[in-house]
C-alpha cells in the first residue's frame, strides 16, 4: 500500500536493541516491588480510595503496568531471532514451569512457614490453593506464547494475529465475572475466561484470562513488526503519541469521575476483566507515553545505557525475585513479627524501593552466573 510505504520500509531498518524500549521496560521493572509492597501492605478497603496506595495499585500496577509488560513481550517477539512456532511454544512451556516454581517459592513455602509460626489459618492457608493454582502473569504469558505459536504455525501474519486477538477480546467481553459454581472448574477456567465467584469460594477469580489479555501480546507483536520498519521515529512520536495520550487520559478521567469501568468499577477484578474498548485505551496510553521515553533516551549519557539495557534483559528474573522478596518480607516476616503486614504509605514506598534495588541486583548476579555456566559448557564441548 502506497500509504504505508510513505512511513514504513519494506525491510526492517530498526534492527537490534532499541534503547528507548529498554528504557521504557527499565522504568516498568524498577516499580514492580513498590507496587506489590503497596498491594500486600495496604488494607484492601484503602486500595479502592483515591490516594497513594490506589495510585500504585490501580494506576501503576493496573492500567500502566501489566498491559505494557504484555505489549513489550509481544514487541520482543517481533525482534527475536528465535521466533519460530516451535521456539515460541517451548518458551511458553519454560515460562509455565518457572511460574510453578515461583508459586512454590513465593506462596507455598512462606505460607507453610507462617502457619507453622502463627497458626493463623485465615492468613496463610485459606487463600493458598487459589494463589498456588491461579493465573498470575507468568501463567498467562505461558499460555499466550503457546497460542501465539499456534497462530504462527497456521501462517498468520501480525495484522491477522491481532485480528484474532480482537475477536477473542470481544468474546471475552461477554465472558466476564463468570461463576461455574465449582471451585476446581473455576480455577481451571480462570486461566482462559474471566472468572469471579459470586457464590462458594470467595478467593477464586482470574487475574489474566487469556481470552481478554491476549490482545496486548498480539498488539505488541504487530507494533514491533512495523516499529522495525518505521522510517521516522521523531515524526511518529510527535504526531501519533500526543493524540493517544489525550484520548486515553480523557477516558480514564471519565471513568474515575464516574466511578465505573476498569478504573473504579465494582468487583475485585474489574480491571483484569476489561472490555475491548478499555483494552484499546490501554494500548493508546502505552503508545502515548512511549513518546516521553523516546525523547528522554536521546539525552541519557552513554555510561548509563549499558546498565539500563542489562536490567531490561532481566525482566523475568527481576519479576520472580521481587515477588519472593515481597512475600517473605511483608507477608511472612512483618506479619509474624508485628501481627500485621499493613504499613503507612511512606514506609511502604521505602521498603518497596529497597526490595526493587535488591531484586535488580540479584537478577544481575543470577544472569552472570547463567552466562558463566553457558561459557563453561561451550568450552567443555569444544575441548
Amino acid at each position: 500500500m502506497k500509504f504505508l510505504d510513505k512511513y514504513f520500509t519494506k525491510e526492517p531498518c530498526n534492527n537490534g536493541r532499541q534503547f528507548e524500549i529498554d528504557w521504557f521496560k527499565f522504568v516498568l521493572i524498577y516499580r514492580l516491588a513498590i507496587v506489590h509492597v503497596f498491594v500486600e501492605a495496604t488494607p484492601p478497603a484503602n486500595l479502592d480510595v483515591l490516594g497513594i496506595p490506589y495510585y500504585f495499585d490501580s494506576v501503576v500496577g493496573g492500567v500502566i503496568g501489566p498491559t505494557r509488560f504484555m505489549i513489550m513481550m509481544g514487541l520482543g517477539l517481533a525482534y527475536t531471532r528465535h521466533g519460530s512456532p516451535k521456539e515460541v511454544f517451548m518458551r511458553g512451556v519454560r515460562l509455565g514451569v518457572i511460574g510453578g516454581i515461583l508459586n512454590v517459592c513465593r506462596y507455598l513455602i512462606p505460607s507453610l512457614i507462617g502457619y507453622g509460626i502463627t497458626g493463623d489459618t485465615a492468613k496463610y492457608l485459606e487463600e493458598l490453593p487459589y494463589l498456588f493454582f491461579g493465573n498470575d502473569i507468568m501463567q498467562f504469558a505461558a499460555l499466550a506464547m503457546m497460542l501465539m505459536a499456534l497462530l504462527l504455525k497456521l501462517g498468520l501474519n501480525p495484522p491477522k494475529i491481532f485480528g484474532v486477538s480482537l475477536v477473542l477480546s470481544v468474546i471475552g467481553t461477554f465472558f466476564r465475572s463468570v461463576d461455574l459454581h465449582n471451585s476446581v472448574l473455576n480455577v481451571i477456567a480462570g486461566h482462559f475466561i474471566g472468572i469471579e465467584t459470586v457464590s462458594g469460594d470467595p478467593y477464586i477469580y482470574s487475574d489474566f484470562p487469556v481470552i481478554i489479555w491476549f490482545i496486548f501480546y498480539a498488539f505488541g507483536y504487530l507494533f514491533g513488526y512495523y516499529y522495525r520498519r518505521l522510517k521516522d521515529k521523531n515524526k511518529f512520536y510527535l504526531i501519533v503519541s500526543p493524540v493517544c495520550i489525550v484520548i486515553s487520559v480523557l477516558f480514564c478521567v471519565w471513568e474515575i469521575r464516574g466511578g465505573f469501568g476498569m478504573m473504579m468499577g465494582a468487583g475485585d477484578n474489574v480491571f483484569y476483566h476489561m472490555h475491548t474498548g478499555e483494552a484499546i485505551i490501554c494500548i493508546l496510553a502505552c503508545i502515548g507515553t512511549m513518546m516521553i521515553f523516546w525523547f528522554i533516551s536521546k539525552i541519557i549519557p552513554e555510561k548509563l545505557r549499558k546498565p539500563v539495557e542489562s536490567i531490561s534483559r532481566n525482566v523475568n528474573q527481576v519479576y520472580c525475585i521481587h515477588w519472593v522478596l515481597v512475600w517473605w518480607t511483608v507477608d511472612l516476616a512483618l506479619y509474624c513479627i508485628r501481627g500485621t503486614c499493613y504499613m503507612k504509605p511512606g514506609p511502604a514506598f521505602l521498603l518497596g524501593l529497597a526490595l526493587s534495588v535488591a531484586s535488580i541486583l540479584l537478577a544481575e548476579v543470577w544472569s552472570k552466573i547463567k552466562q558463566n555456566h553457558k561459557r563453561k559448557r561451550a568450552y567443555e564441548k569444544e575441548g
